[in-house]
């Protein structure tokens, strides 16, 4: 499931976010667009989930004869 939980520490004003269930550049893609709604966090870093790939494994059907 796609999640992007963010805190706001009400005395410094700091935003941390986390964004959950999204691999890879899409993940920044989302963040970008929360940082501009948000406005951007105090750091920025990648969590491993971001460089895990998607698995494409390819399927081979025979052809149908006529």
């Amino acid at each position: 499931m796609r999640e992007i939980e963010f805190t706001i520490d009400p005395s410094t004003g700091e935003l941390t976010m986390h964004i959950r269930g999204v691999h890879g550049p899409a993940c920044g893609d989302i963040a970008k667009l929360a940082a501009d709604l948000l406005g951007k966090p105090e750091h920025d870093w990648n969590t491993p989930e971001y460089y895990l790939q998607a698995r494409v494994q390819p399927r081979i059907q025979p052809r149908k004869e006529q």
